[in-house]
């Protein structure tokens, strides 16, 4: 069965094919755990499993369950109890939206143009311009990636359970007890991380996004943010046929650049952090198992 999962403040979320759960380390030291079922938007049709389909509608309910558990899980990590109403995730989704555009749309094309300027000219060849713009956005990610990091200890801690929920998913594949001690000899690198993900998602722009020609600002930005379903929902399934072959070495080849990438958003857990990871990863599994739905069920909406 094919599990994932993301970091969340002091603790992480997993999800397997019917469920959602998440455990988060409290100020007093426990591990406060929730989970509940989940129906993903891609079984209500045939046509939202189509390939490519499908991964941009995974990226969707994925940044939304995710804002929700990142949100809940601050909550309990400072020890308050707030429900969260549907608006308020809205808005918050909406302004991390935002202010993505902002950073790895607007400013990369403004920024290619501003170029251009500098040199005296305009660059107008559309593989060359978006040359200098992709590699403006994938600069522009390390650097934001580099200085959250310097400028807050909080993401430290973020980027050692998004290490630990790596370890937890990685024993689990390998078919070891879910216990700390199994998930201290492997590293935090995972070929299906999200920091993979993104990295894939911004080279494939460089080559849609070139398809697209040069023409005003306003048609590139608004043409970039309607294409970026396309290439993230390319990316998915790259991400996913590499994670299946990964015994070639022209596989772990194209997938090497993502897994370095994860140094900088991965960082090594303590014991404690990798026993929540597991906890959160227990909780879906066991409720997977006590589930009405057989194993032939499973395998149809993401069981392998």
């Amino acid at each position: 069965m094919r599990v994932g999962g993301q970091a969340i403040m002091e603790g992480v979320l997993m999800r397997s094919p019917n469920f959602w759960g998440m455990a988060v380390r409290t100020p007093t030291g426990e591990v406060d755990i929730k989970a509940e079922r989940f129906r993903s938007v891609t079984r209500r049709s045939r046509l939202f499993r189509l390939p490519i389909v499908r991964g941009a509608l995974s990226l969707g309910e994925t940044l939304w369950l995710g804002m929700k558990a990142l949100t809940l899980s601050t909550n309990i990590a400072l020890g308050e109890e707030e429900d969260l109403s549907k608006k308020e995730i809205a808005g918050t989704l909406l302004f991390a939206l935002v202010l993505g555009f902002v950073l790895f749309l607007a400013a990369p094309v403004f920024g290619t143009k501003g170029i251009g300027a500098l040199l005296g000219t305009q660059i107008e060849h559309p593989v060359l311009f978006n040359l200098v713009e992709g590699f403006l956005r994938i600069g522009i990610f390390m650097a934001y990636l580099v200085g959250i990091t310097l400028i807050s200890k909080d993401i430290k801690r973020f980027f050692a359970y998004h290490g630990a929920e790596h370890k937890a998913i990685k024993v689990y594949e390998r078919g070891d007890e879910l216990v700390p001690e199994n998930a201290r000899k492997l590293d935090t690198s995972h070929v299906r991380c999200g920091t993979s993900f993104v990295l894939y998602v911004l080279v494939l722009s460089i080559l849609v996004f070139s398809l697209l020609g040069v023409e005003g600002w306003l048609y590139m930005l608004v043409s970039r943010v309607l294409v970026i379903p396309l290439v993230a929902g390319i990316a998915f399934e790259f991400i996913m046929w590499s994670a299946r072959h990964q015994g070639s070495a022209v596989v772990r080849a194209l997938t090497w650049p993502g897994l370095q990438l994860q140094k900088l958003t991965t960082r090594e857990p303590s014991d404690d952090m990798v026993e929540v990871a597991m906890a959160s990863l227990k909780k879906v599994l066991s409720m997977e198992k006590e589930s009405d739905l057989t194993p032939d069920e499973v395998a149809k909406i993401g069981g392998r």
